[in-house]
C-alpha cells in the first residue's frame, strides 16, 4: 500500500464484483481515487455470446445445485444434532435459569 505523505497511510481496496480499484484516505474518510476494473466481456463478438451465456447459465445452475444439497445436509446435521441434545437432556432434571433478582 502506498503512502500519502501528509496524511499518513492510503488504503486501495479492490471489489471482489468488478475489479474497480478505489484509493481512500483512513483519516478524512474520502476516496482520493479511483480505476475502473476490465470488463468480463469486453473483448467477446457476437458469434461467441452465446456460448459465454450457456456456460454462465451453467455455472449459474451449477452453483444452485450444490447450495441446494448443502441445505439438505444440513438439516439433517441439525436435526441429529438436536435429537442427541435432547436425549443428554433427559437425564437431567429441569430446574428454573437464575435471575439476577433472585440472587
Amino acid at each position: 500500500m502506498p503512502d500519502h505523505p501528509e496524511r499518513g497511510s492510503v488504503i486501495e481496496v479492490t471489489c471482489p464484483c468488478c475489479d474497480a480499484r478505489l484509493t481512500v484516505d483512513p483519516a478524512q474518510g474520502t476516496v482520493i481515487g479511483s480505476e475502473k476494473g476490465a470488463h468480463a466481456r469486453a473483448g467477446i463478438d457476437l458469434k461467441d455470446a452465446q456460448r459465454v451465456l450457456e456456460q454462465e447459465s451453467a455455472r449459474i445452475h451449477e452453483r444452485y445445485d450444490e447450495i441446494v444439497r448443502t441445505e439438505k445436509g444440513r438439516g439433517a446435521a441439525l436435526d441429529k444434532l438436536f435429537k442427541s441434545h435432547m436425549e443428554k437432556s433427559k437425564d437431567k432434571p429441569v430446574s428454573p435459569p437464575v435471575r439476577e433478582i433472585d440472587l
